[in-house]
C-alpha cells in the first residue's frame, strides 16, 4: 500500500475514529487514579526547630584550640538526632517500648552482654528503626538551627514524635555535657595535685640547695645567660606543654590503655628527653660557670617551669567547675510542632491531574497503536490507489444494528419474526426510498450508467472478498434502484454457499438457477415476478406503491447442488448468460465471496465484469488486494468497488450524505 503521510485532519479522523478506545482508556485511568487515591494512607507531617549554641567545649577548655566550624557540626548534629541511641530513648519516652532494667554495676561485661542482647531483639529494632524512617533532621541553610520533620499516619502522633525527638535530643545533649565537665573536672584536679607536689619539690630542691651553698651568690648567678630563653629550649618546652593538655584531653575520654593514649606518652617522654638533652648540651656550654652554678640553674628552672604547669592547670581546673556548675543548656527548641491539619499524601489535586494527562495520553496511544494495527482501508483515496480501479458508491450504515436491537428483544419475549424485519432494513430502496441509503443506491446507479454499461456489457456479478460485507444486499438494492429508472433488471441468485435474495423478497427456494443448469425446467419458469413477490412474505401495500417495481424479475438459486463450483463452469452456464443478456436491459449475479471459494471467478469470467463490495472497518486491505489479483488471474474485467455500510468515523467523504436527510424529508412529516 503507498505510504500516505498525516496531517491535522488525519489525526482528528483518527482520534474521531477510535474515541470509544480514548474515552474507555481515560475513564479507566480515571477510575483506577481514584480508586488508589482512596485506597492510599493519608500522611501527616510537621516539623519543630532547635537552636544549637555556639559554646566552648571541654576539649577546647584543656587545648585552647577555639575553633569553630558550623557546617560540619551542624550536619554531625543533624546525624546525631537521627541516630539509634536517641531514637531508643524516643521510643522508651513514648512507651513504644520498655526501658532496658539493669541488675548490677553496667561496667559488668556480663552485665553489658545482657543490656546488648536485650537492645538487639528483632521486636525492639524494628520499632526503633520505624522511628528512624519518620523523622528527618536539617540544617537551616548556614545558621545552627536544624529543622526536625516528623510524619505519621495520624497527626497527633506527628506532632508527639516531632517534639519528643526535639525534648530527648536537648536533654540528652546536656547530660552528656554535664557528665563530660564532671569527668575533665575530675581528671584535672587530679593532675593539679600531681603538679603540686612536684611544685613543692622543685621548690624545697633549690633552698636546700641555697642552705648548703651559702657562697653561690644571686649576682653571678643572674649573670648567667638564661638557658630557658633559648628558642629550641622554648619550643620543645611548649611542645611538652601541649602534649601534656592533649594528655590530659584524650583521658577524660578514655582510658590508659587506649592506643591513642599510650602513643601520646610515648611521645610525651621523647620530648622531655629531647629537652633535658638539650638544656643540658646549653648548660654544659657555658664553661665560665661553675658545677655548682649550672645546678642552680636547673633548680630555678625546674621551679618556674612547675610553676608555670601548676598555674595552667590551676586556671583549667577552675574553668572545669564553672563549665559544671553551668546550667545554660546548649541546645535550646525554639518552635514546638504544631498538628497538622492536612495530610500531605495523598495530593487528590495532584493525583487526579496526573491522571487526567494520563488518561489522554494513554487513550491517544492506544488509538493510535488500534489503528496501526488496523489493517482495513480508511479513505476512498486509499482504496483507488490500492486496487487502481474506480470507487463507483458510498452506502451508508444502514442501522442494522437497530435490527440487531430487535433481535435481542426478540429472543427476550420469546416470539420470533426476523424475516420481515431483515427484509425491512435490507431492502431500503423499497421501502424507505426517500432515505439517506437508497439515495446512495440510486447515486450508484447512475455512476454505473455514466460509465456505459452498454459500452462493456449488461452482465454482472457483484460479490466480494470476505463473507458478511454486504453483497447481497448492495445487488439487491441496487436491482430495485435500476428497476425504479425503467429498467428491466434480472437477479440471480447465484451464490450456492448461503443464498439469501429468496429470503429478502419472500420468495420459495425453488425452482431456481441450479434447476435451469441442471435442465429440470426451462429458464423463464424459474424466474420470479412482482406477482410472485406479492403473494410472498413482503408487504403487498408497499409493493404496489414502488413505481417499477414491475421492471424486476428474480431467479432464486434453487436447491443447494453438491458441487456449486463445477455447477457454474457447466457450458449451460454460458447459454444462459446469453439468453438473459438478450432478454433483460441489465443482469445481476449474486455469487459467493472470492477468497473462501472458486465462484466467483468461475462466474466473472462468464460475464461483462465485476463489483467489489468492500466493507469498511472489516476487511483487511491485503485481502482486498488478494481478492483482486484473484479475479485478474482469469481475465475477469473488476468495473469497480462499492464501499458498504460505512460510518462517519472511517471515511470523510460520507459527510455530504448526512446533507440528504434534509432534502429527503423536507416539509414532510415522516412516517
Amino acid at each position: 500500500m503507498p505510504r500516505i503521510e498525516m496531517n491535522l485532519a488525519d489525526y482528528l479522523r483518527v482520534i474521531s475514529k477510535r474515541k470509544l478506545i480514548v474515552i474507555l482508556s481515560f475513564a479507566l485511568v480515571i477510575l483506577s487514579t481514584i480508586y488508589y487515591t482512596g485506597k492510599q494512607t493519608p500522611v501527616y507531617r510537621t516539623s519543630c526547630k532547635v537552636k544549637i549554641e555556639q559554646r566552648k567545649s571541654v576539649a577546647e577548655i584543656l587545648t585552647e584550640l577555639v575553633t569553630w566550624s558550623p557546617g560540619d557540626t551542624m550536619v554531625s548534629q543533624a546525624n546525631l538526632i537521627k541516630s539509634y541511641f536517641i531514637m531508643e530513648k524516643v521510643a522508651e519516652e513514648l512507651k513504644k517500648i520498655k526501658p532496658i532494667e539493669v541488675e548490677g554495676n553496667r561496667d559488668d561485661p556480663k552485665v553489658q552482654d545482657n543490656i546488648n542482647e536485650e537492645r538487639n531483639k528483632p521486636e525492639r529494632m524494628a520499632i526503633i528503626k520505624g522511628l528512624q524512617a519518620q523523622i528527618n533532621a536539617e540544617q537551616v541553610e548556614n545558621s545552627n538551627i536544624i529543622t526536625i520533620t516528623a510524619v505519621s499516619n495520624n497527626p497527633e502522633d506527628a506532632r508527639n514524635l516531632a517534639n519528643t525527638v526535639a525534648k530527648v535530643y536537648a536533654d540528652t545533649h546536656f547530660e552528656n555535657k554535664k557528665q563530660e565537665a564532671v569527668k575533665v573536672k575530675e581528671f584535672v584536679e587530679e593532675q593539679l595535685a600531681s603538679y603540686l607536689i612536684q611544685l613543692q619539690e622543685a621548690e624545697a630542691a633549690l633552698r636546700n640547695f641555697r642552705r648548703a651553698n651559702p657562697l653561690i651568690v644571686e649576682r653571678d648567678i643572674l649573670s648567667v645567660p638564661p638557658v630557658e630563653n633559648d628558642p629550641k629550649v622554648e619550643s620543645l618546652t611548649g611542645e611538652t606543654v601541649k602534649l601534656e593538655l592533649e594528655l590530659i584531653s584524650l583521658k577524660s575520654k578514655y582510658t590508659d590503655r587506649h592506643p591513642q593514649v599510650i602513643i601520646l606518652k610515648q611521645k610525651l617522654t621523647k620530648v622531655k628527653k629531647d629537652l633535658s638533652d638539650t638544656m643540658t648540651r646549653l648548660i654544659a656550654q657555658q664553661k665560665e660557670l661553675t658545677s655548682k652554678e649550672i645546678t642552680l640553674t636547673q633548680l630555678k628552672r625546674n621551679v618556674v617551669i612547675a610553676e608555670q604547669i601548676y598555674s595552667m592547670f590551676k586556671q583549667k581546673y577552675e574553668e572545669a567547675r564553672i563549665l559544671e556548675a553551668e546550667k545554660a543548656r546548649d541546645v535550646e527548641i525554639i518552635e514546638s510542632a504544631s498538628k497538622p491539619s492536612r495530610p500531605i499524601k495523598p495530593t487528590v489535586i495532584s493525583n487526579i491531574t496526573i491522571g487526567i494527562l494520563s488518561g489522554l495520553l494513554i487513550g491517544l496511544i492506544m488509538a493510535f497503536v488500534t489503528e496501526s494495527f488496523d489493517t482495513t482501508i480508511s479513505s476512498i483515496d486509499d482504496i483507488e490507489k490500492l486496487l487502481k480501479i474506480p470507487v463507483f458508491g458510498i452506502i451508508p450504515n444502514t442501522g442494522l444494528e437497530k435490527g440487531k436491537m430487535r433481535f435481542f428483544k426478540w429472543l427476550k419475549i420469546g416470539k420470533r419474526e426476523p424475516e420481515k424485519g431483515i427484509s425491512l432494513e435490507r431492502l431500503v430502496t423499497l421501502f424507505e426510498p426517500s432515505s439517506v441509503v437508497a439515495e446512495a443506491y440510486r447515486t450508484l446507479r447512475t455512476n454505473l450508467e455514466l460509465i456505459g454499461l452498454k459500452k462493456f456489457g449488461n452482465s454482472i456479478v457483484i460479490t466480494s472478498a470476505a463473507p458478511q460485507e454486504g453483497k447481497t444486499m448492495t445487488l439487491c438494492n441496487l436491482g430495485i434502484a435500476m428497476a425504479q429508472a425503467g429498467q428491466r433488471v434480472l437477479l440471480v441468485g447465484s451464490d450456492f454457499r448461503k443464498p439469501m435474495i429468496y429470503k429478502l423478497f419472500g420468495l420459495e427456494k425453488s425452482p431456481g438457477i441450479s434447476d435451469v443448469l441442471l435442465g429440470v425446467l426451462p429458464w423463464r419458469e424459474a424466474v420470479n415476478s412482482t406477482a410472485d413477490m406479492l403473494i410472498g412474505e413482503l408487504e403487498y401495500e408497499r409493493i404496489l406503491h414502488s413505481r417499477g417495481i414491475e421492471n424486476l424479475n428474480i431467479m432464486t438459486c434453487g436447491e443447494r447442488p453438491p458441487n456449486p463450483a463445477e455447477l457454474l463452469n457447466f457450458p449451460e452456464m454460458d447459454k444462459l448468460i446469453q439468453e438473459l443478456k438478450e432478454n433483460y436491459d441489465i443482469v445481476l449475479f449474486d455469487s459467493a465471496p472470492i477468497l473462501p471459494v472458486t465462484d466467483a471467478a468461475i462466474l466473472g469470467s462468464k460475464s461483462d465484469g465485476v463489483i467489489l463490495v468492500y466493507q469498511a472497518g472489516r476487511t483487511s486491505r491485503y485481502a482486498v488486494l488478494r481478492a483482486k489479483t484473484q479475479l485478474e488471474n482469469v481475465n475477469v474485467k473488476i468495473l469497480g468497488v462499492v464501499i458498504n455500510n460505512i460510518k462517519a468515523r472511517y471515511i470523510q467523504d460520507v459527510t455530504p450524505y448526512q446533507r440528504y436527510r434534509y432534502y429527503g424529508h423536507h416539509g414532510e412529516k415522516r412516517p
